[in-house]
């Protein structure tokens, strides 16, 4: 079993326990919601076989959501889309960058307090398709998540987030590509009805 893995099944048996109702509160947040992101995504290094090792240039990402809160605890789903141009374009590896496009879900967890800022945890798991110029795959992705939110009034919030997310082994042609991830910095608003 993967690091990434056993890190998310720890990280999801912890939130289904913080989720039960001695965990959760009265919450005037409790309904549905939609938020839109963008900000700075990085894919890894990746080893491209004979090619060797290629690096990335940070990129763009965007994400779009609806998801439902619970008073402390939220589910959501999501599309999200980045690109990234590769360090180095003179690689001979004839690629100009790698775009990737997820659906996914999440769980998230807050933690509110007098305050209004609001730390959150989260993970998820989504499928993602992985482009190159000539190649792609479809893979399922994992994801950590870390972020605040803050209230500008009773139905928005500014979420600033950071997601780590890992994929599974990618085949790209005759590549196989293994550990690969991402890193984003995404902030945006949250609003609920």
């Amino acid at each position: 079993m993967r690091l990434s893995t056993k890190l998310f099944t720890l990280l999801a048996a912890g939130i289904a326990g913080l989720s039960s109702p001695t965990f959760a509160e009265d919450n005037e947040n409790k309904g549905l919601y939609t938020n839109i992101y963008a900000g700075a995504a990085r894919v890894t290094d990746i080893k491209f076989g004979s090619l060797g090792t290629l690096g990335f240039d940070n990129g763009f990402e965007y994400q779009i959501g609806m998801g439902y809160d619970f008073g402390r605890f939220r589910a959501e789903g999501h599309f999200n889309r980045s690109g990234s141009d590769f360090e180095n374009s003179n690689s001979g590896a004839g690629y100009v960058d790698i775009i990737v496009g997820t659906w996914g879900g999440n769980a998230l967890i807050d933690f509110p307090n007098d305050s209004k800022i609001t730390p959150f945890i989260g993970a998820g798991i989504g499928s993602s398709k992985i482009e190159v110029t000539g190649a792609d795959d479809t893979v399922t992705n994992t994801e950590l998540i870390a972020g605040i939110g803050y209230d500008m009034s009773n139905t928005t919030s500014l979420d600033i987030k950071y997601t780590y997310r890992m994929f599974d082994d990618v085949t790209l042609g005759s590549v196989k590509i293994d550990e690969a991830s991402q890193h984003s910095i995404l902030g945006g608003l949250r609003i609920r009805y």
